[in-house]
């Protein structure tokens, strides 16, 4: 009988177990897992030779018959033929198949008690097992198993299918009895299952790995060999970039694998020195050890993620090379640069495994990979192969996943160097410091407290003085929006807001807006909530900061003066009512105000408040909960999966509202519809898998509590997702201000 893997296009079972095979053990065999790699890909879809998935092909049986499930035969298959192999840990193959069509699953969750017993459940995939068992039982199927090189199945098939059952859930019962914080276990489970993932796609999208190409090291002097320096900053940054060239003659096994860190202030050029450092590690990894890591570019914001790709497209350029053929952006809006034409399963597929030299990502795509729970983990074996992982303002990562963090990077597999790059740095990364000491980098900013203890007061001010370049950033959207509308109302010139709840589209065209207004000279005034904090390329000349943590003063401190021009100021806020509280917490707000609220009383400038920084930080560590963050690493290291979940922004519930502004969203729309209503479920996944990141642009997702005070309908039926129609725009959705939540800003 002629096994088949899939149909449209028809693929034969051991094409694709083959091809899934070598791609696996190639990923693999770098970490040491080579002859698992060859077990997962052969053995990952040995339940499709069941007659019952042949006829579901064929058309003869209906999708979703429990006989035609084939992930547990071919997981419990690859189990005993690691035990006959002489492998280690066959429970994690096992894992690593059973989960290869959804994510990782907590072992004792799908090893039932029963089989401790000595015999197969009634419930689930194990209800039809022996059914399937009983149906392979053939020369078919020996002759198949036979073929991939793989050991005679009948003893399986006539009683050690239950044995080797029997045996996995014993040793998935002993793992409750684990203790530690030892994360090997898990990381190993987690790189067979990211290596199967990424064959079993390539295989079917028959899309090979490609081969790693070479950026000159000194791409990043050739992009500034074309910008004359200028400023008071520029000698620092020619400093800051001598000082990483330095730091690349050190072994390299200091280097490569290695965890360092990259601290400079604010405006010294930290980007282009990190790309300078990556390139100049990767070559030095080519020449020493013929490997050539990926550069992995990661930032908290999608905004700012735009902003480097930018740069990075420019070095590159300058280098003489293609950016497209060497530079990946991947964050969840990235899709929207896909052209009709384009093959959405292939771009994919490109994304999901960062196939570029350079790759510019999120947070929000790099750390849950290394969880596992609900992500696609695709990534984590590409970093493990080798990497450069550049962890860029990581001072925006929650304090109290701190510690779970520093776990999952201090154990992180295979050969990668991590660089934590901030001004303001957390110590998430322990180790050599790359920056060298910038002697006499200038002093930038004054920070001390301001006299205004309301919005009214503020308002009163910023009229009273007038139109000058200043940012305003305040804590909550409601505060953002208030003040806006007092001093727009007001006639305040050349007058700007900035928050969450605009659409992205309004937002990146605003930004654009800003930049140009200051790069011309005029007196803007920027009212923000924390949108501008991170890596936004802005320059004013004074600044109000509602009060905050420490790195978040000095993150906007870092958006004041930012060329070092004169004297810059940043007063800090106490505002009467305290919104910071409901923000951050009163850890990180007690913290701040005990190491600078004094000096802020006399002012001090940001060279000084960068220096209480580790101090800072110690007083956070003590004081955040430590337990959660054990909990999740104890429960990773038994491969307790149900009870890990990595939430990068600790944020109330939000919901999605898609506004129909113009014929694009409309037309995204109807097309949205369209896929919605087709029958094919593969046609219908790729055509929304095109749609949903374009949708994005048009997407705002407010609070839940105010989202429901002006409540859109549905979107084409959707509970979970709600529309704004084009004729009732007005009635939710202020160009200038962003999502409406209250019936007094209709007025």
């Amino acid at each position: 009988m002629a096994f088949l893997a899939r149909t449209d296009p028809e693929e034969p079972l051991p094409d694709h177990l083959r091809g899934v095979a070598s791609f696996a053990e190639g990923f693999l065999a770098p970490l040491g897992l080579g002859p698992e790699g060859r077990v997962l890909g052969l053995c990952h879809d040995l339940g499709k030779a069941t007659p019952y998935f042949q006829e579901m092909l064929r058309g003869k049986r209906p999708r979703g018959d429990p006989l035609t499930w084939h992930a547990l035969p071919g997981a419990l298959f690859a189990a005993w033929v690691a035990q006959k192999e002489g492998l280690k840990e066959p429970l994690l193959l096992f894992l690593a198949i059973l989960g290869h069509h959804g994510s990782l699953p907590t072992p004792w969750g799908k090893l039932p008690l029963e089989l401790l017993k000595g015999r197969f459940p009634k419930e689930g995939a194990w209800k039809v097992l022996p059914e399937q068992l009983k149906a392979l039982a053939g020369p078919d199927f020996r002759a198949l198993v036979q073929a991939l090189g793989l050991p005679d199945p009948t003893p399986f098939l006539e009683g050690e299918a239950l044995k080797v059952a029997k045996a996995l859930a014993l040793e998935a019962d002993a793992l409750l009895d684990q203790e530690g914080e030892d994360l090997s276990r898990h990381f190993r489970l987690a790189l067979l299952y990211s290596a199967l993932l990424d064959a079993d796609r390539r295989q079917a999208g028959r899309v090979p790995p490609p081969s790693p190409a070479p950026i000159p090291s000194g791409a990043v002097e050739a992009y500034l060999g074309g910008r004359p320096a200028q400023g008071p900053l520029a000698p620092h940054r020619e400093a800051l970039l001598r000082g990483v060239a330095e730091a690349l003659k050190a072994p390299l096994e200091a280097l490569f694998p290695a965890r360092l860190t990259l601290t400079a202030p604010t405006g010294a050029g930290k980007t282009l020195a990190a790309l300078r450092f990556a390139l100049g590690l990767r070559e030095r990894v080519r020449e020493e050890l013929g490997l050539l890591p990926k550069v992995v570019y990661t930032l908290p914001y999608i905004a700012i993620a735009d902003q480097v790709a930018e740069v990075a497209r420019r070095v590159l350029a300058a280098a003489g090379l293609s950016p497209e053929a060497h530079l990946l952006v991947h964050h969840h809006l990235a899709l929207s640069r896909l052209r009709e034409e384009d093959p959405v399963e292939e771009a994919l597929l490109l994304q999901e495994t960062w196939d570029r030299e350079v790759v510019v990502t999120t947070f929000h795509q790099v750390f849950p990979a290394l969880v596992g729970p609900g992500s696609p983990l695709r990534r984590l074996h590409t970093l493990a192969e080798g990497a450069i992982l550049i962890l860029d303002e990581v001072q925006t990562l929650p304090a109290e996943l701190w510690p779970l963090l520093r776990g999952l990077l201090r154990a992180l597999p295979g050969r990668v160097t991590v660089v934590s790059m901030t001004a303001t740095q957390p110590r998430l990364v322990e180790g050599r410091e790359l920056a060298p000491r910038l002697p006499g980098y200038p002093r930038r900013v004054r920070l001390a407290w301001g006299e205004e203890g309301t919005l009214q007061d503020l308002s009163e001010r910023l009229l009273r003085e007038g139109p000058r370049s200043r940012l305003v950033v305040l804590n909550t959207v409601r505060e953002a929006v208030d003040l806006y509308r007092s001093l727009k109302e007001a006639g305040l010139p050349h007058l700007y807001l900035l928050t969450s709840y605009l659409l992205p589209k309004h937002r990146k065209a605003r930004l654009k807006a800003i930049q140009k207004a200051l790069a011309e000279g005029l007196p803007v005034t920027l009212v923000a909530t924390q949108v501008v904090e991170a890596g936004v390329d802005l320059d004013f000349r004074e600044g109000f900061r509602a009060f905050a943590p420490l790195e978040s003063l000095l993150q906007v401190a870092g958006r004041v003066n930012r060329n070092a021009l004169g004297e810059g100021r940043l007063w800090v806020l106490d505002l009467a009512d305290r919104t910071g509280e409901r923000v951050y917490g009163k850890i990180l707000l007690h913290r701040t105000r005990a190491v600078l609220g004094e000096r802020l009383a006399e002012g001090l400038w940001d060279l000084e408040a960068y220096a209480l920084l580790e101090e800072y930080y110690r007083l956070v560590e003590e004081g955040i909960g430590r337990a959660e963050a054990h909990k999740a690493l104890e429960a990773l290291s038994r491969l307790d999966y149900d009870q890990v979940r990595l939430n990068l922004l600790d944020e109330a519930p939000t919901l999605p509202v898609f506004v129909e502004w113009d014929e694009e969203a409309t037309d995204l729309l109807r097309r949205l519809e369209a896929a919605w209503g087709l029958e094919d479920p593969a046609e219908r996944r790729q055509a929304l898998r095109l749609l949903f990141p374009r949708l994005q642009a048009y997407t705002v997702s407010p609070l839940l509590r105010r989202a429901l005070k002006n409540l859109p309908p549905p979107l084409l039926g959707r509970e979970d997702w709600r529309h704004v129609p084009r004729e009732a725009v007005a009635d939710y959705y202020d160009e200038e201000v962003g999502f409406k939540w209250e019936m007094d800003q209709f007025l």
